[in-house]
């Protein structure tokens, strides 16, 4: 049964205190009851409507109430070029109410709250932009695909807003690295979590951990860029991640799978750029992202 959503507007403004960073025009906006559900949205100057970027951050498929700060310097470089940005929280795989069905509920929903959005703000749902990085990534990916998912699916929302394109930061989209073990003997995030994000032991719950694994359902049918880090890419470089993580190395060849099944992608790589950088502002991936929105929207050139 599906229940009407009203989204809770609070302006935030700067205080004079140690506070995350914030920008002035940021507008926090709920779109659900629980805390985590929630987006912080940023406004160019002037009339619009603008373009608009969701940002989904990282967190090894977790989320906390400081992860979100990751993506506060680049939601605010946007307004510098007339783009709006949604900087969305969500529950993640081991949030209260996260994991199967919570956290792929919250993405749909809090990227389809864009829709009610555009009510009230200048925003362009035609030049709706998605960008990811690590995790995050593969919670874009998934955006990307999921009008593909079976209506009678426990994570299925029918979208109201759909991406023109999709910007992948270093990002992780293949389900199988989440519980893979590296060279050291290590988990990958530290504890296992994709029980938690099909809701059970995977092979009780294969139809599950097929519907989060995107590849599995190429094409998306929209245009793509992957910057990534030669610490995970090529795939005929292979390279030991720090602490024993697994590296791309050992997952299919996502670029070469989207090629193959006809969709449009660009694949930027960054040589030996750290995996924070992609949102560190001042480093190679930051402005890479940056980057590929802008010429994603056709502002610039490459």
């Amino acid at each position: 049964m599906k229940t009407g959503r009203t989204l809770f507007v609070l302006t935030l403004t700067l205080l004079t205190l140690c506070l995350p960073r914030l920008t002035l025009a940021q507008t926090k906006i709920s779109y659900g009851q629980d805390p985590m559900q929630y987006g912080e949205l940023s406004l160019p100057k002037g009339d619009g409507p603008f373009p608009v970027v969701t940002f989904l951050h990282a967190g090894c498929w977790r989320s906390s109430e400081a992860m979100i700060n990751s993506y506060r310097a680049m939601a605010e470089a946007m307004l510098e070029h007339g783009i709006a940005a949604w900087n969305m929280q969500y529950r993640g795989a081991t949030s209260s109410g996260g994991g199967w069905p919570g956290t792929w509920l919250d993405i749909a929903n809090g990227f389809d709250a864009l829709e009610e959005i555009a009510q009230s703000y200048p925003i362009d749902l035609q030049k709706a932009i998605v960008v990811g990085h690590s995790s995050g990534g593969h919670y874009g990916a998934w955006l990307a695909m999921r009008s593909q998912l079976p209506p009678n699916s426990e994570i299925y929302v029918k979208p109201k807003v759909n991406p023109m394109a999709l910007v992948m930061a270093d990002a992780y989209i293949n389900p199988l690295l989440i519980d893979s073990i590296g060279d050291t003997g290590e988990i990958y995030c530290g504890e296992p979590l994709l029980e938690k994000l099909v809701g059970g032991p995977v092979e009780d719950n294969i139809n599950n951990f097929l519907q989060i694994s995107p590849l599995e359902w190429l094409p998306w049918g929209i245009p793509q860029d992957f910057i990534v880090s030669t610490y995970r890419y090529l795939l005929s470089l292979p390279r030991v991640l720090a602490q024993g993580k697994t590296s791309m190395r050992k997952v299919p060849d996502y670029p070469a799978l989207a090629v193959l099944a006809g969709d449009e992608i660009n694949v930027r790589l960054i040589s030996n750029e750290g995996h924070g950088n992609f949102v560190r502002e001042g480093e190679r991936g930051y402005y890479a992202t940056i980057s590929a929105v802008l010429r994603l929207l056709g502002k610039i050139t490459e």
